[in-house]
Protein backbone atom coordinates (compact mmCIF):
# COMPACT_ATOMS: atom_id res chain seq x y z
CA UNK A 1 0.00 0.00 0.00
CA UNK A 2 1.31 3.17 -0.75
CA UNK A 3 0.82 6.05 2.13
CA UNK A 4 -2.04 8.23 2.28
CA UNK A 5 -3.45 6.43 -0.94
CA UNK A 6 -6.85 5.53 -1.84
CA UNK A 7 -5.92 1.66 -0.51
CA UNK A 8 -4.75 2.85 2.69
CA UNK A 9 -8.06 5.16 2.52
CA UNK A 10 -9.97 2.18 2.25
CA UNK A 11 -8.71 -0.09 4.79
CA UNK A 12 -8.39 2.52 7.33
CA UNK A 13 -12.46 3.49 6.94
CA UNK A 14 -12.67 -0.43 6.48
CA UNK A 15 -11.08 -1.26 10.24
CA UNK A 16 -12.90 0.95 11.75
CA UNK A 17 -16.23 -0.44 11.07
CA UNK A 18 -15.73 -3.97 11.53
CA UNK A 19 -15.21 -4.96 8.03
CA UNK A 20 -11.90 -5.58 7.96
CA UNK A 21 -11.55 -7.90 11.64
CA UNK A 22 -15.30 -10.02 9.98
CA UNK A 23 -13.32 -10.11 6.48
CA UNK A 24 -10.06 -11.46 7.73
CA UNK A 25 -11.93 -13.88 10.31
CA UNK A 26 -14.51 -15.23 8.02
CA UNK A 27 -11.43 -16.07 5.69
CA UNK A 28 -9.05 -17.69 7.69
CA UNK A 29 -11.82 -19.71 9.25
CA UNK A 30 -13.19 -21.12 5.77
CA UNK A 31 -9.60 -21.16 4.30
CA UNK A 32 -6.39 -22.54 5.77
CA UNK A 33 -5.07 -18.92 4.86
CA UNK A 34 -1.94 -18.63 7.53
CA UNK A 35 -0.43 -22.08 5.51
CA UNK A 36 -1.11 -20.72 2.11
CA UNK A 37 0.80 -17.77 3.67
CA UNK A 38 3.91 -20.21 4.42
CA UNK A 39 4.18 -21.48 1.31
CA UNK A 40 3.94 -18.30 -0.39
CA UNK A 41 7.01 -17.10 2.01
CA UNK A 42 9.10 -20.28 -0.24
CA UNK A 43 9.70 -17.62 -2.60
CA UNK A 44 10.84 -14.73 -0.66
CA UNK A 45 14.66 -14.60 0.26
CA UNK A 46 16.19 -14.21 3.49
CA UNK A 47 19.08 -11.73 4.09
CA UNK A 48 22.43 -13.31 3.13
CA UNK A 49 23.52 -12.15 6.32
CA UNK A 50 21.36 -14.22 8.75
CA UNK A 51 22.27 -17.25 9.96
CA UNK A 52 18.53 -17.77 11.88
CA UNK A 53 14.75 -16.85 10.73
CA UNK A 54 12.06 -15.97 13.92
CA UNK A 55 8.68 -16.72 12.96
CA UNK A 56 6.00 -15.77 14.44
CA UNK A 57 2.75 -18.31 14.15
CA UNK A 58 4.11 -19.31 10.48
CA UNK A 59 5.90 -22.39 9.43
CA UNK A 60 8.92 -22.05 7.48
CA UNK A 61 9.62 -23.98 4.30
CA UNK A 62 12.92 -22.58 2.69
CA UNK A 63 16.05 -24.51 3.43
CA UNK A 64 17.27 -22.82 6.43
CA UNK A 65 17.29 -22.49 10.52
CA UNK A 66 14.26 -21.63 11.87
CA UNK A 67 12.21 -21.21 14.80
CA UNK A 68 8.54 -20.05 15.53
CA UNK A 69 6.57 -18.67 17.87
CA UNK A 70 2.91 -19.41 18.70
CA UNK A 71 -0.11 -18.93 20.89
CA UNK A 72 -2.80 -21.36 19.70
CA UNK A 73 -1.20 -24.53 17.58
CA UNK A 74 -3.63 -23.94 15.03
CA UNK A 75 -2.77 -20.38 14.12
CA UNK A 76 -0.23 -21.92 11.53
CA UNK A 77 -2.93 -23.25 9.53
CA UNK A 78 -6.58 -21.35 9.95
CA UNK A 79 -9.13 -20.68 12.38
CA UNK A 80 -10.89 -23.98 11.58
CA UNK A 81 -10.47 -27.16 13.77
CA UNK A 82 -11.00 -29.16 11.04
CA UNK A 83 -8.42 -27.16 8.60
CA UNK A 84 -5.99 -27.83 11.39
CA UNK A 85 -6.61 -31.80 11.77
CA UNK A 86 -6.42 -32.00 8.17
CA UNK A 87 -2.85 -30.53 7.75
CA UNK A 88 -1.74 -31.20 10.97
CA UNK A 89 0.87 -33.82 9.19
CA UNK A 90 2.62 -30.51 7.85
CA UNK A 91 2.91 -29.11 11.02
CA UNK A 92 4.72 -32.48 12.48
CA UNK A 93 6.72 -33.09 9.35
CA UNK A 94 8.02 -29.11 9.79
CA UNK A 95 8.62 -29.33 13.78
CA UNK A 96 10.75 -32.70 13.26
CA UNK A 97 12.73 -31.37 10.06
CA UNK A 98 16.18 -30.34 11.23
CA UNK A 99 15.67 -26.71 10.21
CA UNK A 100 13.69 -26.07 12.84
CA UNK A 101 15.25 -25.25 15.82
CA UNK A 102 12.61 -24.81 18.49
CA UNK A 103 8.65 -24.29 18.81
CA UNK A 104 8.25 -21.28 21.35
CA UNK A 105 4.61 -21.34 22.80
CA UNK A 106 3.71 -18.43 24.44
CA UNK A 107 1.93 -20.06 27.85
CA UNK A 108 2.44 -23.49 29.37
CA UNK A 109 -1.23 -24.37 28.10
CA UNK A 110 -0.72 -23.99 24.98
CA UNK A 111 2.36 -25.92 24.99
CA UNK A 112 0.75 -28.50 26.36
CA UNK A 113 -1.83 -28.69 23.78
CA UNK A 114 0.75 -29.02 21.29
CA UNK A 115 1.73 -31.84 22.79
CA UNK A 116 -1.78 -33.23 23.30
CA UNK A 117 -2.97 -33.03 19.40
CA UNK A 118 0.18 -33.69 17.31
CA UNK A 119 2.81 -36.87 17.32
CA UNK A 120 5.65 -35.62 18.55
CA UNK A 121 7.76 -37.84 17.66
CA UNK A 122 11.29 -36.19 16.97
CA UNK A 123 10.68 -32.92 18.24
CA UNK A 124 8.46 -32.99 21.56
CA UNK A 125 11.97 -31.81 23.33
CA UNK A 126 11.81 -28.53 20.87
CA UNK A 127 8.47 -27.55 22.55
CA UNK A 128 9.30 -24.61 24.96
CA UNK A 129 7.37 -21.95 26.86
CA UNK A 130 8.27 -17.91 26.02
CA UNK A 131 7.58 -16.07 28.80
CA UNK A 132 4.64 -13.38 27.80
CA UNK A 133 5.97 -9.66 28.46
CA UNK A 134 5.53 -5.71 28.35
CA UNK A 135 7.62 -3.10 28.81
CA UNK A 136 7.00 -1.79 32.14
CA UNK A 137 5.69 2.02 32.25
CA UNK A 138 7.31 4.47 34.43
CA UNK A 139 5.47 6.57 36.28
CA UNK A 140 3.75 7.33 40.06
CA UNK A 141 0.19 5.79 40.69
CA UNK A 142 -2.17 8.72 41.86
CA UNK A 143 -4.55 6.90 44.54
CA UNK A 144 -5.55 10.00 46.32
CA UNK A 145 -8.73 10.26 44.10
CA UNK A 146 -12.48 10.12 44.95
CA UNK A 147 -14.60 7.46 43.74
CA UNK A 148 -13.38 4.26 41.53
CA UNK A 149 -12.80 4.27 37.93
CA UNK A 150 -13.59 1.27 35.66
CA UNK A 151 -11.41 0.73 32.38
CA UNK A 152 -12.79 -1.13 29.74
CA UNK A 153 -10.78 -1.64 26.46
CA UNK A 154 -12.69 -3.05 23.55
CA UNK A 155 -11.24 -1.75 20.07
CA UNK A 156 -11.25 1.39 18.40
CA UNK A 157 -8.32 1.29 15.94
CA UNK A 158 -9.89 -2.15 14.22
CA UNK A 159 -13.72 -2.40 15.21
CA UNK A 160 -15.56 -5.28 15.76
CA UNK A 161 -14.22 -6.69 19.17
CA UNK A 162 -17.02 -4.85 21.28
CA UNK A 163 -19.08 -8.71 22.02
CA UNK A 164 -15.56 -10.76 21.92
CA UNK A 165 -13.72 -8.60 24.56
CA UNK A 166 -16.94 -8.86 27.41
CA UNK A 167 -18.45 -5.68 26.22
CA UNK A 168 -21.94 -6.49 27.14
CA UNK A 169 -21.11 -8.38 29.97
CA UNK A 170 -19.21 -4.96 31.64
CA UNK A 171 -22.27 -2.73 30.80
CA UNK A 172 -24.98 -5.32 32.64
CA UNK A 173 -22.28 -5.55 35.79
CA UNK A 174 -21.91 -1.70 35.42
CA UNK A 175 -25.55 -1.18 35.59
CA UNK A 176 -25.96 -3.40 38.59
CA UNK A 177 -23.02 -1.87 40.89
CA UNK A 178 -23.98 2.07 39.67
CA UNK A 179 -27.35 1.12 41.70
CA UNK A 180 -25.12 -0.20 44.83
CA UNK A 181 -22.36 2.69 44.90
CA UNK A 182 -22.85 6.15 43.73
CA UNK A 183 -18.67 6.72 43.52
CA UNK A 184 -18.00 5.04 40.25
CA UNK A 185 -17.43 5.84 36.92
CA UNK A 186 -16.99 3.44 33.84
CA UNK A 187 -14.22 4.23 30.80
CA UNK A 188 -15.08 2.61 27.79
CA UNK A 189 -12.18 2.48 25.38
CA UNK A 190 -14.09 1.27 21.92
CA UNK A 191 -15.84 0.95 19.13
CA UNK A 192 -19.94 -0.09 20.23
CA UNK A 193 -22.49 -1.48 17.45
CA UNK A 194 -25.24 0.49 17.06
CA UNK A 195 -27.68 -2.34 17.93
CA UNK A 196 -25.96 -2.55 21.69
CA UNK A 197 -25.95 1.12 21.69
CA UNK A 198 -29.61 1.34 21.18
CA UNK A 199 -29.78 -1.93 23.59
CA UNK A 200 -27.98 0.00 26.70
CA UNK A 201 -28.75 3.53 25.98
CA UNK A 202 -29.60 3.83 29.15
CA UNK A 203 -26.45 2.45 30.58
CA UNK A 204 -24.21 4.46 28.44
CA UNK A 205 -26.13 7.77 28.75
CA UNK A 206 -25.24 7.73 32.17
CA UNK A 207 -22.91 11.36 33.33
CA UNK A 208 -20.56 8.52 34.91
CA UNK A 209 -20.26 6.47 31.80
CA UNK A 210 -17.70 8.02 29.21
CA UNK A 211 -17.49 6.34 25.59
CA UNK A 212 -14.31 6.63 23.81
CA UNK A 213 -13.93 5.99 19.63
CA UNK A 214 -12.13 6.29 17.07
CA UNK A 215 -8.27 7.04 16.93
CA UNK A 216 -6.78 9.17 20.24
CA UNK A 217 -2.61 9.27 20.98
CA UNK A 218 -1.17 7.18 22.96
CA UNK A 219 -0.11 10.14 25.23
CA UNK A 220 -3.99 10.12 25.83
CA UNK A 221 -4.52 6.38 26.13
CA UNK A 222 -1.96 6.39 28.55
CA UNK A 223 -3.43 8.88 30.78
CA UNK A 224 -6.51 7.11 30.82
CA UNK A 225 -4.53 3.75 32.29
CA UNK A 226 -3.08 6.02 34.98
CA UNK A 227 -6.43 7.51 36.04
CA UNK A 228 -8.29 4.48 36.36
CA UNK A 229 -8.66 2.14 39.43
CA UNK A 230 -9.70 -1.09 38.06
CA UNK A 231 -9.35 -3.00 34.93
CA UNK A 232 -12.77 -4.46 33.81
CA UNK A 233 -12.11 -7.11 31.17
CA UNK A 234 -14.05 -10.66 30.78
CA UNK A 235 -12.85 -11.44 26.78
CA UNK A 236 -13.83 -14.04 25.76
CA UNK A 237 -10.52 -15.16 24.14
CA UNK A 238 -6.98 -15.46 25.60
CA UNK A 239 -6.07 -11.50 25.16
CA UNK A 240 -2.54 -11.35 27.43
CA UNK A 241 -1.04 -8.08 25.74
CA UNK A 242 -4.00 -6.19 26.80
CA UNK A 243 -3.74 -8.07 30.32
CA UNK A 244 -0.81 -7.13 30.82
CA UNK A 245 -0.68 -3.98 29.46
CA UNK A 246 -3.39 -2.85 32.28
CA UNK A 247 -0.98 -4.90 35.23
CA UNK A 248 1.65 -2.41 33.96
CA UNK A 249 -0.29 0.28 34.56
CA UNK A 250 -0.97 -0.89 38.57
CA UNK A 251 -4.43 -1.85 37.37
CA UNK A 252 -6.29 -4.73 39.52
CA UNK A 253 -7.84 -6.84 36.40
CA UNK A 254 -11.15 -8.98 36.42
CA UNK A 255 -10.91 -11.38 33.94
CA UNK A 256 -12.56 -14.88 32.64
CA UNK A 257 -10.28 -17.52 33.56
CA UNK A 258 -9.74 -19.60 30.24
CA UNK A 259 -6.72 -20.99 28.35
CA UNK A 260 -3.62 -19.92 29.37
CA UNK A 261 -5.22 -16.72 31.42
CA UNK A 262 -4.03 -17.95 34.55
CA UNK A 263 -0.48 -18.11 34.20
CA UNK A 264 -0.37 -14.03 33.84
CA UNK A 265 -2.83 -13.30 36.04
CA UNK A 266 -2.68 -14.45 39.71
CA UNK A 267 -6.25 -15.11 41.07
CA UNK A 268 -6.63 -13.08 44.60
CA UNK A 269 -3.18 -11.41 43.54
CA UNK A 270 -3.17 -9.30 40.49
CA UNK A 271 -6.89 -9.64 40.03
CA UNK A 272 -9.83 -11.73 40.15
CA UNK A 273 -10.37 -14.54 37.68
CA UNK A 274 -14.35 -16.19 36.71
CA UNK A 275 -15.32 -18.47 34.73
CA UNK A 276 -16.56 -18.76 31.69
CA UNK A 277 -20.49 -17.93 30.65
CA UNK A 278 -22.22 -20.77 30.36
CA UNK A 279 -22.72 -22.52 26.83
CA UNK A 280 -20.02 -20.53 25.11
CA UNK A 281 -17.73 -22.97 24.15
CA UNK A 282 -13.75 -22.90 24.60
CA UNK A 283 -12.43 -26.22 23.60
CA UNK A 284 -13.54 -28.21 20.49
CA UNK A 285 -11.11 -31.43 20.06
CA UNK A 286 -8.47 -30.74 22.06
CA UNK A 287 -8.25 -27.27 20.51
CA UNK A 288 -8.79 -23.52 21.96
CA UNK A 289 -11.72 -22.14 19.54
CA UNK A 290 -10.77 -19.06 18.10
CA UNK A 291 -13.28 -16.17 18.32
CA UNK A 292 -14.08 -16.61 14.61
CA UNK A 293 -16.13 -20.16 14.83
CA UNK A 294 -19.67 -20.35 14.42
CA UNK A 295 -20.45 -21.70 17.29
CA UNK A 296 -18.55 -19.04 19.71
CA UNK A 297 -20.09 -15.83 17.89
CA UNK A 298 -23.43 -17.96 18.14
CA UNK A 299 -23.32 -18.72 21.71
CA UNK A 300 -22.33 -14.82 21.91
CA UNK A 301 -25.73 -13.59 21.31
CA UNK A 302 -27.25 -14.13 24.65
CA UNK A 303 -25.58 -12.93 27.71
CA UNK A 304 -25.07 -15.13 30.89
CA UNK A 305 -26.41 -13.46 33.85
CA UNK A 306 -24.35 -16.09 36.00
CA UNK A 307 -21.34 -14.50 34.51
CA UNK A 308 -22.24 -11.42 35.41
CA UNK A 309 -22.98 -11.56 38.73
CA UNK A 310 -19.58 -13.22 39.33
CA UNK A 311 -18.15 -9.87 38.04
CA UNK A 312 -20.60 -7.96 39.86
CA UNK A 313 -19.06 -9.97 43.25
CA UNK A 314 -15.36 -9.44 42.37
CA UNK A 315 -16.25 -5.89 41.60
CA UNK A 316 -17.65 -4.92 44.67
CA UNK A 317 -14.93 -6.79 46.46
CA UNK A 318 -12.13 -4.42 45.07
CA UNK A 319 -14.81 -1.66 45.56
CA UNK A 320 -15.28 -1.83 48.98
CA UNK A 321 -11.95 -2.19 49.86
CA UNK A 322 -9.46 0.53 48.35
CA UNK A 323 -6.51 -1.27 50.38
CA UNK A 324 -6.60 -4.80 48.42
CA UNK A 325 -6.97 -2.80 45.16
CA UNK A 326 -3.94 -1.15 45.89
CA UNK A 327 -1.92 -4.21 46.81
CA UNK A 328 -3.21 -6.43 43.74
CA UNK A 329 -2.54 -3.26 41.39
CA UNK A 330 1.06 -3.54 43.13
CA UNK A 331 1.44 -7.26 42.34
CA UNK A 332 0.53 -6.75 38.82
CA UNK A 333 2.88 -4.02 38.40
CA UNK A 334 5.85 -5.87 39.94
CA UNK A 335 5.30 -8.98 37.88
CA UNK A 336 5.68 -6.90 34.82
CA UNK A 337 8.93 -5.47 35.87
CA UNK A 338 10.36 -7.79 37.96
CA UNK A 339 8.40 -10.88 37.85
CA UNK A 340 6.95 -13.67 35.56
CA UNK A 341 6.39 -11.89 32.87
CA UNK A 342 9.36 -8.87 32.70
CA UNK A 343 11.43 -8.41 29.98
CA UNK A 344 14.49 -8.98 31.37
CA UNK A 345 13.36 -12.74 32.10
CA UNK A 346 11.93 -13.01 28.51
CA UNK A 347 15.21 -11.91 27.02
CA UNK A 348 17.66 -14.24 28.87
CA UNK A 349 15.15 -16.90 27.56
CA UNK A 350 15.32 -15.61 24.23
CA UNK A 351 19.44 -15.51 24.60
CA UNK A 352 19.13 -19.06 25.42
CA UNK A 353 17.05 -19.98 22.93
CA UNK A 354 19.28 -18.17 20.34
CA UNK A 355 22.83 -19.67 21.70
CA UNK A 356 21.40 -22.92 21.12
CA UNK A 357 19.85 -22.49 17.47
CA UNK A 358 23.01 -21.18 16.51
CA UNK A 359 25.66 -23.64 18.21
Amino acid sequence: MTRGGWDERFFDRASTRGVASSLSDWAAYHIPLFLIKSYVDRFTKKPPDACLTYSCHHLVFRNEPWLVEIGRIWEMIGHSPGHFYRYKGIIERAFASENCKRVLCFTEFSRKTCISVLNGQGFEHKIDVLPRAVHAKKFTKNHKRDGVRFLFVGSANLAGLFEYRGGKEVLEAFSILSRRYNNLELVIRSDIPPALKQRYDQVLAQPNVTVLEGFLPWGQVEEIYQQSDLFFFPCHYESWQIILEALSYELPVIAIDLEGVSEFLKDGESGFLVSEAEGVPSIQNGLPLANASPQVRKALRRTDSRLVQNLVEKASILIEDGALRRRMGAAGRWQVEEGDCSLQRRKAKLKEVFDQATS
